[in-house]
């Protein structure tokens, strides 16, 4: 509905190229076993995942003798003197009074700073490159007090790889668990599926958190899998939007926030509201809340008639001259209020990713140069002229286009 012969709601998945390294870590649990109901099969995930532990454990016991007895002397701000890692810096007076801090999602250029400091850390203590082994340690069977040697230590690492930075303790350390302790992405290679049908099976109260650990992904990811195999959710088809659903949305819309349509207009909307309206239309309410955001919110609220490919090109133009090192350091809200208003920045976001997925590795190729791609691409004539269908509310309260020519 929203653009001719063009729908932005598709979305394609990116090959991280990691398969084959997943398979050659994880193929010798099955080594010589066919059946996967055979015992042995969780025993050999069993020995893999204490094979695991008892790397961190050993790695964490060096790093104790490495920084034992070290104090931190160097500059630290008031917003990464907390003791804590686990828990996210509570508001005080000191952030009004000048040091600010950022909290949005770390850039690119602040990720590698991370990995420098990383490295001068090894160097300096003399300790592998096992940041995995920080990341995924647990203390579960000493106290968690903040003055065990364990804690102290990781504490010490964590703020030694905070240095220069403007995040806090628990935002870099929530970096490298994420990054470091979990590191595997995309799609799930065959040798994965096996190890989780197997965990399923045998401890199904506790197979997403021995999955992962044994798999190094991110339990949400995990949950998410097993669903999808499980057939837990519905699967629900897309739906073949009109102007008399989308005059249905969007009533039920008006109804639930009970608000004017005027005061819709870059609101953030509450997730009730969408769930209400998702039971109605029988669908998930993430796939209704992108119809608003990415789709109807612009087709009502932009003020102006836009050609789709002269606006990706201002965007793409945008980001060729802008500080951004890569595609994920892009701050879409940021960029939307550089356009005109009811532009969303999930609007775009999608219409812009449409010409850059198709580049491999574009996530981490530098922007300038995805950008610089993407514009050859838009200026070679393979996309037609598009324009936003854009629309209004008729005297019946119904949804009607607006003529291109019409002011």
């Amino acid at each position: 509905m929203l653009l001719e012969d063009e729908n932005i709601l598709d979305v394609e998945m990116s090959d991280n190229g990691q398969e084959d390294r997943r398979k050659s870590e994880l193929e010798s649990i099955f080594k010589n076993v066919d059946d996967l109901s055979d015992p042995s099969c969780m025993d050999n995930i069993l020995i893999y995942l204490q094979e695991i532990r008892d790397e961190d454990y050993l790695f964490m016991e060096l790093l104790v003798q490495k920084v034992s007895g070290e104090e931190i002397n160097w500059y630290q701000p008031w917003y990464q003197q907390s003791n804590s890692l686990s828990r996210p810096l509570k508001c005080t007076e000191n952030e009004k009074n000048g040091e600010a801090y950022f909290t949005d999602t770390i850039s690119k250029a602040e990720s590698d700073k991370i990995k420098k400091n990383w490295r001068k850390f090894m160097r300096k203590y003399e300790v592998p490159d096992q940041l995995i082994c920080l990341a995924r340690w647990k203390n579960k069977s000493k106290s968690r007090l903040p003055n065990t040697p364990e804690e102290q230590a990781k504490r010490f690492v964590v703020a030694y790889l905070s240095r220069g930075l403007q995040r806090t303790l628990y935002q870099v350390f929530r970096h490298i668990m994420t990054h470091y302790g979990s590191p595997n992405k995309g799609p799930y290679t065959e040798e994965e599926e096996k190890i989780m049908e197997v965990c399923f099976e045998n401890h199904p109260n506790h197979a997403v958190t021995l999955l992962s650990s044994v798999l190094k992904r991110e339990p949400r990811g995990i949950y998410k899998r097993l669903q999808q195999k499980l057939n837990v959710k519905p699967d629900y088809k897309r739906i073949k939007w009109n102007l008399p659903l989308a005059t249905r949305f969007l009533k039920l819309l008006l109804k639930y926030t009970d608000l004017p349509l005027e005061e819709l207009k870059n609101r953030s909307i509450e997730k009730d509201v969408f769930v209400k309206i998702a039971q109605i239309f029988g669908h998930n309410y993430t796939y209704l809340r992108l119809f608003w955001y990415q789709n109807l919110h612009v087709q009502i609220f932009a003020e102006e008639h836009i050609k789709l490919n002269k606006l990706r090109k201002k965007v793409f133009k945008k980001l060729k001259e802008s500080s951004y090192q890569v595609w994920t350091d892009i701050r879409w809200k940021d960029l939307a209020t550089q356009f005109p208003d009811g532009l969303t920045h999930r609007f775009l976001y999608i219409v812009c990713r449409r010409v850059v997925c198709s580049i491999h590795d574009y996530l981490k190729l530098p922007l300038s140069d995805v950008a610089e791609h993407a514009l050859q691409k838009l200026s070679n004539m393979k996309y037609r002229k598009l324009r936003l269908k854009r629309l209004c509310l008729n005297e019946d309260g119904e949804l009607v286009k607006i003529s291109s020519t019409d002011n």
